[in-house]
């Protein structure tokens, strides 16, 4: 593939160049030394959304974690005899941990 330089290019360059000159010349503001830097800002709904990511992690390692067949078949013939009983006090307690 050939390139063709054209007059144009001049022009360009020209531009780049001033605008090379015009970072040399500007001063740095306050506290920053050496050059260019980066700054990262990070939002609150950002934060939140790393925060419920890691929660939702957490939830879905523990549900991962497979119930013994002994207990499933207890469970099911608690429900079916109509003597399972959920403590308000055990569930409050397993929410409140979750905060």
């Amino acid at each position: 593939m050939d390139i063709k330089i054209t007059g144009k290019y001049a022009v360009y360059q020209n531009a780049v160049n001033s605008g090379r000159k015009l970072e040399k010349n500007t001063a740095a503001p306050a506290g920053i030394t050496g050059g260019k830097s980066d700054e990262i800002c990070i939002s609150s709904d950002a934060v939140k959304k790393q925060e419920a990511s890691v929660y939702s992690s957490a939830v879905c390692d523990g549900l991962a974690e497979a119930a013994s067949e002994e207990r499933i078949a207890q469970l099911k013939q608690q429900i079916g005899d109509g003597t399972y009983h959920v403590s308000a006090e055990l569930v409050a307690k397993k929410l409140m941990a979750g905060l």
